[in-house]
């Protein structure tokens, strides 16, 4: 079973438009990493790397001295941060395999004879 399988056709439309539109899929995605990714890594007019190391702002917190941060809880916040920008990016791949089920058509075969 998929999350297609929990969508209607419209819904399943809908997403195929909004996958269609590369402009709008990515200030969405945008949108929803920012608060688990931003940290200087969003920028207007580009598109978004979760490849970014966003967890050396918690580093530098810890560093600081502004607050103290056991290297426990900063390794469990960099844990977290990872993998929500991960599930994250798992959803937005499993709505680029959402596609409308094609109906195939036989093929008709011609008669040269004719």
């Amino acid at each position: 079973m998929t999350i297609q399988d929990d969508l209607t056709d419209a819904e399943v439309l809908a997403i195929e438009k909004f996958n269609a539109d590369e402009v709008m899929s990515e200030a969405v995605k945008k949108v929803l990493l920012n608060s688990v990714y931003k940290q200087g890594t969003v920028k207007k007019g580009k598109k978004v790397d979760t490849t970014m190391n966003a967890a050396l702002v918690l580093a530098s917190i810890a560093c600081s001295g502004t607050s103290v941060i056991s290297d426990e809880a900063l390794g469990q916040d960099l844990r977290g941060l990872w993998r929500g920008v991960q599930l994250v990016q798992t959803g937005f791949k499993d709505l680029e395999k959402i596609k409308t089920a094609t109906l195939e058509l036989p093929i008709e075969k011609i008669n040269e004879a004719i």
